[in-house]
């Protein structure tokens, strides 16, 4: 069963041994808790309020620098960002990176699966259509196997990406390292930025983006 709480997520940015990656702390009437999902990777730091919808909260534990941190830590099925104020926060301690844990259960967040078997998780983002005339990987020429955005996106997004099209990332794919990939690529090489009240990357040039960083400075 899960819970819709209004809140405020603070997103810090910390560097780890496999890259940047970040925790965000969730602050709402129930409790505060500390939020360690995927879907946080493709936020700047910085504070944003929204509505958060939790599926699970448990305690989590590991060890830094000879001391035993314990956590409270909320899982998040789907987030509704109404506003966000990104800058730099404190320095956070060193601390493991999401990554290397052990998986105690299959990522929520952002997974259209995932939204749509809880009843109370909000409405899914808008499924994209592979084209079913596109050739399988035996079909497909050799040198389009050997493309790194292809094996990096897959056909459907990187179809999305060649066109330069508006892209979601499904933050509950088995692989955490690769979604960082994807956010790095989108983000460094592709010149795609993430419009976080949507969760969605969009190529600079547009203009859903520019009217974006317009009201962004007026904040």
């Amino acid at each position: 069963m899960s819970v819709t709480v209004e809140g405020s997520l603070r997103i810090k940015r910390i560097q780890g041994a496999n890259g940047p990656f970040c925790v965000g702390d969730l602050l709402t009437e129930i409790g505060e808790f500390r939020v360690k999902d995927p879907v946080l990777d493709q936020f700047e730091e910085g504070n944003y309020t929204g509505r958060y919808i939790i599926q699970r909260i448990f305690s989590w534990s590991y060890t830094s620098n000879g001391r035993l941190v314990v956590e409270i830590r909320a899982r998040l099925a789907d987030l509704h960002v109404q506003s966000g104020i990104e800058g730099s926060l404190p320095d956070a301690q060193v601390e493991p990176d999401p990554a290397d844990e052990a998986p105690t259960e299959p990522a929520a967040c952002g997974g259209e699966n995932a939204r749509r078997s809880d009843e109370e998780g909000g409405t899914p983002a808008p499924a994209v259509k592979g084209d079913e005339s596109a050739p399988t990987e035996a079909q497909r020429p050799a040198a389009s196997l050997e493309s790194p955005d292809l094996q990096l996106f897959g056909d459907e997004l990187h179809a999305l990406v060649a066109a330069r099209q508006p892209v979601k990332l499904d933050p509950a794919i088995d692989d955490r390292r690769r979604f960082r990939e994807q956010r790095n690529r989108l983000k460094s090489g592709l010149d795609y930025g993430f419009v976080p009240e949507e969760q969605v990357w969009y190529p600079q040039e547009s203009e859903r983006y520019q009217v974006y960083l317009a009201d962004k400075a007026e904040r």
